[in-house]
Parts: structure tokens; C-alpha cells; sequence
């Protein structure tokens, strides 16, 4: 594990001049090799296939972990928005940052429309789908907080369809919160507890696709109930 955290400083430094299509593709390689160490196993369902096509989407997912991210990753390249805490992670800051995520600053308001523009933007100059992780914080696991709706506005400017993607982890058969990040736990605390296991395995199930066709609160209502749903079963 350590040559394998040391290997990302190394390719952080060699994709600064990298174009940005092969940075995303070592990075996802370096995502693959860190779930392969921790031992974590993977299961897809639902329309898996309208996730990894080549068409783009706004992704919508609750939130557990900071392991979120490098899983998602792991099985295509994409742009994260996330909170501006982000960048100040060891190894997952600097690879979002390369990775092109565009960091939001919960503390000022402007950034929220300079977010949905820096989205808009992204939509139209590469072809590449963003996650958003609509609670706004993480989750213990067991539940899916309440969405919030503004960033579901680039979906209607930029005219894209939505994605719906839940994460759930397990543990020995039995959903577990071994891997939620949140409250005072810190970045290495969560990071040990998940490798004490390897029993974990996370289901990710991908959604039909939404056009954004109500409005946004409504929109924001129905994916979190479709998502929240596949947790609970």
C-alpha cells in the first residue's frame, strides 16, 4: 500500500504535463490497483451499460466515503464536483485536482453559480460525464440524506440527462458503515479501518437515465427516493 500511495505522488507529478485523457486513464488504473490492495469487490447491476457507453451524463449518487470517488473512478473516468475540503486530502486531493474536479466553497454563495457555470463549461467541452453527490456531506450508510437541488441545474442549461447511481456497502453479506467517512472521524482512521477488512464488497446499481423535465426540487425528490430505495433492499 505504501509504494502504491507512492506511486500516485509520482503520477501526479508526470501528468502535469500529460493531456488530461491519458492522466484520467492512469488515474482510473491507480483507483483499480488501490480497491485490488484493499480487497474490495465490486458489484454492478441495473442499466450498467448507460454508465460506461461513451454518452455523458450528470451522475447522481449519495455519498459514504471518501472511498466513493476512486470506486466510481475505477470504472471510468469522470468529473467530480466536491467540496473544497477535497483538495487538502493527502494522495485523493491532488489526484482530484488532476483529475479536473471542480471544487465547491460551501462557505461563499458565488460559488455555487461559478460552479454551475464551471459544469455547463465541462458539458461542452469534453465528453465526460460529472458526479454529484447531492447530500452534501456523507452518509453513516444506512440512509440517504435529503438532496440538495442547485447543482441540478447545469442538467437543464446544459440539457443532460441524469444518471442515478447508488452505493451500497457490505460486509460479510450484511450492509455495513465499516466504510462511512463522516463525524470526527479523520481521512486515516476510515482509511484503517477499511483495510482491517477483506470482506468488503460494494453494490452499485445504475439507474434509467431522467431527463429534467420538472423542476428542480422535484427532480431531486424523485432520485434521492429511486436511490434510497436500493439501499434499503
Amino acid at each position: 500500500m505504501a509504494l502504491h500511495l507512492l506511486l500516485a505522488v509520482i503520477l501526479c507529478i508526470a501528468m502535469i504535463i500529460l493531456p488530461r485523457n491519458i492522466s484520467g486513464v492512469l488515474i482510473q488504473h491507480w483507483a483499480k490497483r488501490l480497491l485490488r490492495i484493499l480487497k474490495i469487490k465490486i458489484t454492478l447491476s441495473g442499466e450498467v451499460l448507460n454508465f460506461l457507453n461513451k454518452d455523458t451524463y450528470l451522475v447522481v449518487s449519495n455519498h459514504i466515503s471518501w472511498l466513493d470517488i476512486p470506486l466510481i473512478f475505477s470504472l471510468k473516468p469522470i468529473t467530480f464536483v466536491s467540496t473544497s475540503d477535497v483538495k487538502m486530502w493527502p494522495i485523493i486531493g491532488m489526484l482530484a485536482k488532476i483529475s479536473g474536479a471542480i471544487f465547491i466553497d460551501r462557505n461563499r454563495k458565488s460559488s455555487l453559480l461559478e460552479v454551475i457555470q464551471a459544469m455547463n463549461h465541462h458539458f461542452k467541452n469534453h465528453k465526460q460525464s460529472i458526479c454529484i453527490f447531492p447530500e452534501g456531506i456523507t452518509s453513516n450508510g444506512y440512509q440517504v440524506l435529503p438532496f440538495k437541488s442547485n447543482l441540478f441545474q447545469s442538467a437543464f442549461e446544459a440539457n443532460k440527462l441524469l444518471l442515478p447511481l447508488s452505493i451500497k456497502y457490505k460486509e460479510n453479506n450484511v450492509i455495513t458503515n465499516r466504510t462511512s467517512f463522516h463525524g470526527s472521524t479523520t481521512l486515516f482512521q476510515s482509511f484503517k479501518r477499511i483495510a482491517k477488512s477483506n470482506q468488503i464488497e460494494v453494490v452499485l446499481d445504475i439507474g434509467h437515465p431522467v431527463k429534467p423535465t420538472q423542476s428542480r426540487k422535484d427532480l431531486s425528490v424523485k432520485l434521492q427516493e429511486a436511490i434510497a430505495l436500493k439501499i434499503s433492499r
